[in-house]
């Protein structure tokens, strides 16, 4: 027992110090830096344009800006459909729905986007009208008005709405003149509410701070806010060129402190797909393209924070099952058509290593594209959000060959700072097996309680297993199949099998006081249980000389701990 404890200490200490050796962010190497008043910046650069034009002639390309222009309330105008300025905002007894098309923040990045693709002036004039809406206080589509140019409502909201207005700048830049480029990029740089939030305070996250989901929606907004105007005509860089470098440390900080390296959120999954998807991620994708600044690399935290929504869910026909959900707000998770959980795929894409991104787009394919293409949403386009739809044609690999993500995903999800293990033998149908267990309870402004049992979501419904005491001191993993062995402070130990040896796809091993009823056996006074799932025969127990056989599988006790032989 010692020693395990030993060599598990050893080991985090080992992971420690190799992180702290390593850069992060690391730099894009051959990065070409961005010229003052060149555009677009933040998602592709002039180069990318040829790419993206020849993209708008394809079937795919052209389905995405069908919808986009859908999205836009017709693509040709402004939208018939607005959210009056009179209307009051904030009062959930008042909330206006909008019919899809209907104004919102993202409108002048979907007209910048067309105006990129087509060159057509008349839609940098319509994409500069969204920005004339804004200033006179026409507000955001949400239901309940709190996302707005003008008007407070929460730091979270102002971070988004002036981020999300400054894609709309990016792309629509080189369609304005010059007084205009100098007059929006001074609202931008000058974005203010109520006296009280500003870019300036939104560079560094300016309420709640690491233990809340509203600071990666401040910063974030605000990081696509700093990137799209530096060192433009007219910007005042003396004032700003210090915000930069203090995003970039906040970011650091919400990626390590809000969130760990499985990409488990301080509050939770329903906050943490709020905190990483509204702004935060497709930040670090602009961070990526203006400085060269690479956030995922080469730490695993921003990776599972794009990642982790598939991983966990059972998926087919559009729709994702994701049980269990941890913490608050977990209507949010998977919610597609509006902000808090939309574009899973379309900002995933973008900020994904390339090794990962095979799987991500076999994913879509095999799960969600029939269904989007029948529903008229093609290629994560389901947001009633243009610019969401935006990031759909842009990130979407076309052009990559899909590999089963079973072959080149990890099996395997382990967040040392909240002890969230998770487990998943594959991805195919009902009968993929996903195991998790929370360690630590885990507490911002919300929480995610602690749990003494293993977690299982198979064909559609959900199993609690077993039950530990006194916490996980430590895990063993077991490369060669992807599962691992969890050792309890109880002297209970927990094995995820995925070899398939035993005639069942997934074994599950449980030795100690805590060990479930199920096929239950004896091995030198202590108890162990197994649990068969997925795909295969059951197979039959038999005890030999101090081991357990389970097919071609053998278990025995090492020191007393569960040992399986590969």
């Amino acid at each position: 027992m010692r020693t395990m404890l030993n060599l598990f200490l050893l080991s985090l200490v080992t992971i420690l110090c190799a992180e702290e050796e390593t850069p992060w962010p690391s730099r894009v190497e051959g990065h070409v830096p961005v010229a003052p008043g060149e555009h677009p910046r933040l998602f592709f650069r002039q180069a990318d344009l040829p790419r993206l034009r020849a993209r708008a002639e394809t079937p795919e390309g052209k389905a995405i800006l069908s919808r986009l222009k859908e999205l836009l309330g017709g693509g040709e105008a402004m939208p018939e459909h607005f959210r009056p300025v009179d209307h009051p905002f904030g009062d959930k007894s008042k909330k206006l729905e909008l019919p899809l098309g209907g104004y919102s923040f993202g409108h002048a990045a979907g007209f910048g986007l067309l105006y990129q693709l087509t060159g057509e002036q008349k839609y940098a004039d319509l994409g500069l009208e969204c920005f004339e809406w804004a200033f006179k206080g026409i507000r955001d589509r949400d239901g309940e008005g709190r996302y707005g140019w003008k008007g407070y409502s929460g730091d979270l909201r102002a971070g988004p709405t002036v981020g999300w207005y400054a894609l709309g700048y990016d792309l629509l830049y080189n369609g304005w003149d010059e007084e205009t480029r100098i007059r929006i990029a001074q609202e931008i740089q000058n974005f203010e509410q109520e006296g009280r939030v500003s870019l300036t305070r939104l560079a560094g996250g300016s309420s709640h701070g690491l233990r809340s989901n509203h600071f990666g929606m401040q910063v974030g907004g605000a990081a696509l806010a700093l990137l799209a105007i530096k060192g433009d005509p007219g910007v005042d860089m003396e004032r700003l060129e210090p915000l930069l470098p203090k995003n970039r440390k906040v970011i650091l900080d919400i990626l390590s402190v809000s969130f760990g390296d499985g990409g488990f959120f301080i509050e939770g999954d329903g906050t943490g797909s709020m905190a990483s998807h509204i702004a935060l991620l497709p930040a670090l994708q602009a961070w990526k393209e203006v400085e060269g600044y690479d956030f995922v690399s080469p730490r695993s935290n921003a990776q599972w924070m794009a990642m982790r929504w598939m991983f966990l869910a059972q998926m087919k026909d559009g729709v994702a099952d994701f049980r269990p959900t941890r913490g608050g707000y977990p209507w949010n998770i998977w919610a597609r058509q509006g902000l808090s959980g939309g574009g899973y795929f379309s900002i995933g894409f973008g900020i994904l290593p390339e090794e990962f991104l095979p799987g991500l787009w076999w994913i879509y394919q095999q799960f969600f594209e029939e269904a989007d293409l029948k529903n008229g949403t093609p290629y994560d386009s389901a947001s009633v959000y243009p610019h969401l739809a935006v990031l759909a044609f842009i990130n979407t690999p076309f052009e990559l060959k899909a590999e089963d993500p079973t072959e080149t995903w990890p099996k395997r999800i382990r967040d040392t700072k909240r002890d969230f293990f998770a487990w998943r033998n594959r991805f195919q149908d009902e009968q993929d097996v996903i195991i998790s267990v929370l360690g630590l309870t885990t507490r911002g402004y919300m929480k995610a309680s602690n749990e003494e049992f293993i977690r299982i979501l198979s064909n559609g419904e959900e199993l609690m297993w077993g039950n530990f005491t006194r916490g996980i001191l430590g895990e063993h993993d077991l490369k060669e199949t992807g599962g691992s062995v969890l050792y309890f402070g109880d002297g209970g130990s927990f094995a995820v099998d995925f070899s398939g040896k035993s005639g069942r796809d997934v074994m599950l091993v449980w030795e100690g006081p805590g060990a479930p009823e199920d096929h239950r056996m004896e091995l030198d006074g202590e108890q162990i249980a197994f649990l068969f799932l997925g795909e295969g025969k059951t197979p039959k127990l038999k005890k030999r000389k101090g081991r357990i056989l389970i097919g071609e599988q053998e278990l025995s006790l090492v020191d007393g701990r569960l040992s399986l032989k590969f």
